[in-house]
Order: C-alpha cells, then sequence, then structure tokens
C-alpha cells in the first residue's frame, strides 16, 4: 500500500506541475490588449509619430515612441504598469521641446473598442495636455 500511495503522490505532483507550467505557457503566448503598434493622432504638430506598447504577464509596460515635432525627430521611452485598461507610466524625451522638460508622466485609457487610447501627458515643469493613439490595425487582423 505504502508504494501505491507513493506512486500517487508522484503522479499527482507530476500532473500538478504539468498544470502550472502549461497555465504559464498560455500566459505567455497570449498577447496583452494593448501590445502593438499604434498612430500618435494628437496634433498636426506631430508627424510620422507611431508607438510601440508593449504589456508583459504582469502588467509591466514599456513604451518607445518615434515623432517628428514641426519636423524634428526624437525619441521618447516610458516604463510603467497596466492595469484593467489604464496605462501609466514615467516618460523621458529624447530631444526637448521648447518650454517643455525631458522627463514627465502620461496616463492613457483604452477605449471599449480596444482601438483608442486617451489620456493626458503631465511633464516635469507642470506642462499638461492631451494625449491620443489610434490603434494601427484592428485587434482582430493582429497576428
Amino acid at each position: 500500500m505504502f508504494n501505491i500511495s507513493l506512486r500517487l503522490h508522484f503522479i499527482l505532483v507530476f500532473i500538478l506541475v504539468m498544470c502550472v507550467l502549461q497555465s504559464k505557457v498560455f500566459a505567455q503566448s497570449t498577447p496583452h490588449i494593448v501590445n502593438g503598434i499604434w498612430a500618435d493622432s494628437n496634433s498636426t504638430a506631430f508627424t510620422n509619430a507611431y508607438a510601440i506598447f508593449s504589456v508583459d504577464e504582469h502588467g509591466k509596460l514599456a513604451m518607445t515612441h518615434y515623432l517628428e515635432y514641426n519636423g524634428i525627430p526624437m525619441v521618447e521611452k516610458g516604463i510603467g504598469f497596466c492595469s484593467h485598461g489604464t496605462l501609466n507610466y514615467d516618460a523621458i524625451v529624447t530631444k526637448g521641446i521648447p518650454g517643455w522638460s525631458l522627463k514627465g508622466q502620461h496616463v492613457l485609457t483604452l477605449s471599449e473598442d480596444g482601438n483608442t487610447l486617451r489620456g493626458y501627458y503631465k511633464d516635469e515643469k507642470g506642462n499638461t495636455g492631451p494625449l491620443v493613439f489610434k490603434r494601427l490595425r484592428p485587434l482582430g487582423n493582429q497576428k
């Protein structure tokens, strides 16, 4: 009876480990709803502006944003978190816009249809303003 009990314990532990591993693989293979390429559609002063958002299974967010402000190219990067469709991250810009700080915070909320991120920025100098990003491809067309 001891051998059957020990064997049963090994089988149960094996099944438990396999379930945990399978759930981790599934979580990693299912991309977060905001992951992807977004077009900055905030203002005509910003052209050729695209952001890449990446959120892991724990809600940790990374963002890279290429934009041209009145024709001047710059890159912005951000690190933060996403929870319940709200992105909150600190942003750093590589080239300053006159009167603006190189550092700030962005807060964005995902629309119900999943195709728009809308919110605001606030920089270290107290400047604030709206932010709007549109998904480049509808969610159903992403692979």
